[in-house]
């Protein structure tokens, strides 16, 4: 799913950053039981519901990596064999540059996970509010989705619901105004540029995704430059987090909203320490106080996780299905070709 242009650019920042993340995957056992015991966070709820870690073996040809023997449910096999490259960029991007380089695949039944206790229901005052604010929800699954996920809101923000975003909000059908809307300025967007600019760009952005690290360091500073200094561009991101750990990376982003595009560029630049540092959550909230950005008490403020949820809602209406996914001017183009060459190029086509 990713273009060949920025997978050829996400290599070259993995060599660049492979010395420290090979450091620190020495130091912590990177081995098949973390691996299995961390699997949600390298790969994300999607992926990981479908498959399970069964062995690393050594690579073929000689090769210094290995391959990762996953165990796949049979219906889901065809799925993870086209996500092989995915799979292993990101077990890369965690455990450090050329820790693996195949995945091979054994259909079986997947091993039955622990069942975490069930939530304390909220309050009943609250869960008739969080009913009255789906109500207009035709579809009863989504209807019933969306309370549910609103219960969990309710009662813990740091349960599996972070982990688990955005698997429970259900796509819909959606109507042509929700979409119109949904490709301009809304007003919780945090914008960069110039509010007369006549050019959009909504990149819709996880932070532990390497890709939109590459796309952060190496293409949106060119952009910048060209269009959005210059007057004819306004840049949006939205948040459309993979996993746990960029949904609570995302809380914080929300935290400090006047400086939220400092707060990406000081998270995205040290993806590769937080990323594989034993605690990630921790080590975010190190680097934000660092860099002198708010960041206690965010991951349980419920107006940031309305914003996230927000900008996941959009993005599933919009038809999003991977990280960046960039739409410039109301027209969807994945992840382009030929970075900040090929975004300028598009630009110059479909540009006002």
């Amino acid at each position: 799913m990713r273009e060949n242009g920025f997978r050829a650019l996400g290599g070259l920042a993995q060599r660049l950053t492979s010395g420290l993340a090979e450091k620190r995957t020495k130091g912590r056992g990177a081995s098949i039981a973390r691996l299995r015991a961390e699997w949600s966070v390298v790969v994300g709820v999607e992926i990981a519901r479908l498959t399970q870690p069964e062995a690393l073996l050594p690579g073929r040809g000689g090769r210094s990596g290995k391959a990762l023997r996953l165990k796949v449910a049979g219906a889901a096999a065809l799925e993870i064999q086209h996500r092989g490259a995915q799979i292993v960029e990101r077990v890369n991007a965690y455990f450090g540059h050329g820790f693996i380089d195949d995945i091979r695949i054994v259909q079986g039944g997947l091993s039955l996970r622990p069942v975490p206790p069930p939530p304390t229901e909220p309050d009943p005052r609250a869960m008739q509010r969080i009913a009255g604010s789906a109500a207009d929800v035709k579809d009863p699954e989504l209807r019933a989705a969306l309370v549910r996920l609103g219960a969990r809101i309710a009662t813990s923000r740091r349960g599996l619901m972070l982990g688990a975003l955005g698997t429970l909000m259900l796509p819909r059908e959606p109507r042509a105004q929700d979409v119109d809307k949904l490709l301009g300025v809304l007003e919780t967007d945090h914008v960069l540029g110039k509010a007369d600019a006549p050019n959009i760009i909504i990149d819709y952005f996880s932070l532990t995704c390497p890709h939109c690290a590459n796309f952060h360091a190496a293409v949106l500073p060119a952009i910048k430059s060209e269009w959005i200094d210059t007057g004819r561009l306004r840049f949006i991101y939205r948040h459309y987090p993979s996993d746990a750990v960029a949904t609570r990376g995302s809380l914080l982003a929300e935290c400090g909203a006047e400086k939220f595009f400092e707060t990406i560029d000081a998270l995205f630049k040290s993806q590769v320490d937080w990323l594989t540092a034993p605690a990630p959550e921790e080590e975010m909230v190190k680097i934000m106080e660092r860099a002198g950005l708010p960041a206690q008490a965010c991951l349980t403020d419920d107006r940031l996780f309305d914003k996230v949820i927000g900008d996941v809602q959009s993005g599933q209406t919009l038809g999003v299905k991977f990280t960046p996914t960039l739409f410039i001017n109301e027209q969807s183009y994945g992840n382009p070709e030929g970075g900040a060459k090929g975004i300028d190029s598009i630009l110059r086509q479909v540009g006002r």
